[in-house]
């Protein structure tokens, strides 16, 4: 019945130890039983978990609370039950909490930070269960302050309301449903309903719904307003930061911001959910980015006029690179520029890929790689002239990036026979296997170490006993524990830098496949 360790995915090992750690056995148990089957009833998940019922009923609101479970009433049902499932990529997001606060902090101060904690232990809040937190930790704050603090949250929409499940609608997967005839005027009725339907699809993404807009404007006080965070927005904010990052050493500190100021003056109407679902990334006016400049200030002390900033990003389209397309006839504006995401977040990924294959093979297969993923598809013969690697050493690496498949083999035969002496065999990177593999490979890694640090963790309380100080160690016993101490900052420090490593190359794949998604629905 069970499904053993070594037969789950990387990223599932990672949730079902996460959800242990913050909520339990129970919980965990039942985030297992939904994993191995999913959508189930709760007398099916009684079956298959073993819990006692009442036990159940509570883990499952507990995880429903947390937004690690969803409940969706079956209408096949005549009684109308609820079937429920779990979300995975939700218990992972988890291990970030820590660097969401410190993010918020960061930007809006302490009092933000509260309130996102608040809302992070609760899963999901009202505003008076958010007050209700932040009076325990913060007693002598204003309550306004709180509310301004609030507000900038939700207004820079890292706090969202809390969608109903049956409210929820996927914009790219809602397929057009053709008109079944085939009589001449029934096709063209469906291709013009399909290109209107396309024309007010444009029109919603480049405009945003009216009420999107309206909720910038939303405060966290509105009675019966349920609150949750929003992993977009932190997801967006990060991105930036590492796409800030490689500009910098692509192109100088000077097209960084300039490249973080774009980004900060599109993420309103990207973060959308209509922009999101539909992965739609808005242009942006040299007048709206003047604007943005001015309301967010100046960290760098840069004085920008239109002019220059219009050259600047000008250029940039130009370059090779093409980090920055740009718009004719944007309207009143003139022409906008828009950041190529896709391409900025594949290049981050690309150089994760590239350290990884170093570090497995050395630099000669990096080079091989990067060569073979640039020209598609690649005899042998080409391989060993272009890489300048000798013929037996670039067979063997070759070899063993197929074997640990880095690189995948096509054969195209010459005859119908399929004789090896006609055939031409080719390599070529399949990207999304590679990061597939490397995806789990780094979730196993991150469940070991989170696995080490607890155990570090409960070593550190038994050292000290029940009840036990610090103060009360003798100094070997003192060095003992801080060295346990110092194991378990270590074991942080790297559980840190993977689960940010591992979210850049996540992030690049996502985009794609909602990409191709798109354009399969369009």
């Amino acid at each position: 019945r069970g499904m053993t360790e070594s037969s789950r995915s990387g990223v599932e090992q990672v949730a079902l130890l996460v959800t242990k750690l913050h909520l339990g056995d129970a919980a965990e148990t039942v985030c297992n039983a939904l994993i191995r089957r999913p959508y189930r009833s709760l007398k099916e998940l009684h079956g298959d978990t073993g819990l006692p019922l009442g036990q159940l009923r509570n883990s499952l609101l507990v995880l429903i609370q947390q937004n690690l479970v969803t409940a969706q009433v079956d209408p096949a049902s005549k009684t109308r039950e609820n079937r429920y499932d779990v979300d995975i990529p939700e218990a992972v997001l988890r291990i970030r909490y820590p660097k969401f606060s410190a993010h918020v902090r960061s930007i809006f101060g302490e009092e933000a930070e509260k309130i996102m904690e608040a809302v992070l232990d609760n899963g999901r809040a009202t505003w008076d269960q958010i007050k209700s937190f932040c009076a325990t930790v913060l007693p002598n704050e204003p309550e306004e302050n709180l509310v301004k603090a609030g507000d900038s949250l939700v207004h820079g929409k890292y706090l969202v309301r809390v969608v109903p499940t049956a409210d929820k609608v996927d914009i790219v997967t809602a397929a057009v449903k053709k008109a079944a005839t085939n009589t001449k005027a029934g096709k063209r009725k469906a291709a013009a309903q399909e290109e209107e339907q396309r024309a007010s699809k444009l029109r919603r993404l480049e405009l945003g719904a009216e009420e999107e807009e309206a909720a910038v404007y939303e405060s966290i006080t509105n009675e019966g307003a349920i609150w949750r965070f929003n992993p977009q927005a932190f997801m967006w904010d990060f991105r930036c930061l590492a796409i800030e990052q490689l500009m910098a050493d692509r192109y100088g500190p000077s097209t960084a911001s300039l490249i973080n100021l774009l980004l900060k003056t599109v993420r309103l109407k990207s973060l959308q959910p209509v922009n999101i679902a539909n992965n739609h990334i808005p242009a942006a006016s040299v007048d709206a980015l003047l604007r943005e400049h001015k309301l967010s200030g100046d960290e760098h002390n840069t004085h920008r006029t239109w002019e220059a900033t219009s050259e600047a990003l000008s250029t940039l389209c130009q370059d090779s690179f093409k980090a920055v397309c740009k718009i004719l006839g944007g309207g009143a504006d003139g022409a906008t520029f828009k950041p190529d995401i896709e391409l900025l977040t594949s290049t981050l990924r690309q150089q994760i890929i590239d350290s990884v294959i170093e570090a497995k093979f050395g630099a000669r297969a990096r080079r091989i790689f990067r060569l073979i993923v640039e020209r598609k598809y690649l005899e042998s013969k080409t391989v060993w002239d272009l890489s300048m690697v000798p013929k037996k050493d670039a067979n063997d690496l070759l070899c063993r990036m197929l074997k640990q498949q880095f690189l995948q083999m096509q054969e195209v035969p010459r005859s119908a026979d399929h004789n090896a002496q006609r055939t031409f065999f080719l390599w070529f990177v399949d990207m999304k296997r590679v990061c597939r593999l490397l995806g789990d490979e780094m979730c196993r890694t991150l469940a070991h170490l989170l696995q080490k640090r607890e155990e570090k963790r409960v070593e550190c309380e038994e050292f000290l006993g029940v009840g036990g100080e610090v103060g009360d160690l003798t100094a070997p016993q003192l060095k003992r524990y801080q060295a346990l101490e110092a194991a378990g900052e270590k074991l942080n420090s790297a559980i840190l830098r993977l689960d940010e490593t591992l979210m850049v190359l996540r992030d690049a794949t996502a985009l794609e496949e909602r990409e191709e998604l798109r354009w399969r629905t369009v």
